[in-house]
């Protein structure tokens, strides 16, 4: 059976890049994104009543992973980037439908937009259906979750060289709410391939809103270099 789906709407969020994105939603509470509903979906009465959850499930597609196609085995990060398991024993993008689950924290709705708190959203991503968060219902105190049963920690040190300290005072505007917050909690998490070696000469980088973010590593210790 074949079915056709219509995105409802659009995000617009912090991370304008993959490499860096939390591997699940919630970790880095920081993050901001906002949902924007495309006509002809785009009618406020959709979301009456939707102001009193606190969370919201949002039904997305992995756009960018549609023309790689799926996998039958994965390696998840949390088993160390090399034990493979079934796709449908993971999270990961490369699925047959390639269509993502997160809950997250809806912070405002405003007309036919939702702004969003914790999401692991890039930017640009299709949404397929949005459903309110039903505690009772959607929490199960007793369940097992295998290799991912506890969130993981924020394993990284992170520091700012003083020249990048002192770009934040003009960085950090309405337009990119708590920059610095922002980068110190997405690289505590580690978004380095988890089989990655340390190479304290390599300078990674990456991307949030229109910033482009350069650092280093060794061992647990992550030094921002620069910001542009």
């Amino acid at each position: 059976m074949d079915f056709t789906f219509k995105a409802i709407g659009m995000i617009r969020s912090c991370y304008t890049d993959k490499f860096g994105i939390p591997r699940q939603p919630g970790l880095v509470k920081s993050a901001t994104a906002t949902l924007e509903l495309v006509p002809p979906f785009n009618q406020p009465e959709a979301f009456r009543g939707l102001e009193a959850f606190s969370h919201v499930w949002i039904s997305f597609v992995f756009s960018q992973s549609i023309s790689k196609g799926w996998k039958a085995t994965v390696r998840p990060p949390r088993l160390g980037g090399n034990e493979r398991v079934g796709v449908f024993a993971s999270r990961s993008n490369f699925r047959p439908n390639p269509i993502g689950l997160s809950v997250v924290e809806l912070l405002e709705v405003n007309g036919t937009e939702l702004k969003l708190g914790g999401g692991d959203f890039l930017d640009g991503t299709p949404v397929l259906d949005i459903k309110p968060y039903i505690p009772y219902s959607d929490r199960i105190d007793d369940a097992a979750g295998a290799f991912a049963g506890h969130a993981p920690r924020p394993g990284n040190t992170v520091e700012f060289l003083p020249a990048v300290e002192a770009k934040f005072q003009s960085l950090e505007t309405a337009a990119r709410p708590r920059l610095r917050q922002l980068i110190t909690d997405m690289l505590s998490y580690n978004p380095r391939p988890a089989y990655q070696q340390d190479d304290p000469e390599r300078v990674y980088g990456t991307t949030v809103f229109d910033v482009e973010v350069r650092w280093k590593q060794v061992d647990n210790q992550v030094t921002v270099v620069e910001i542009v």
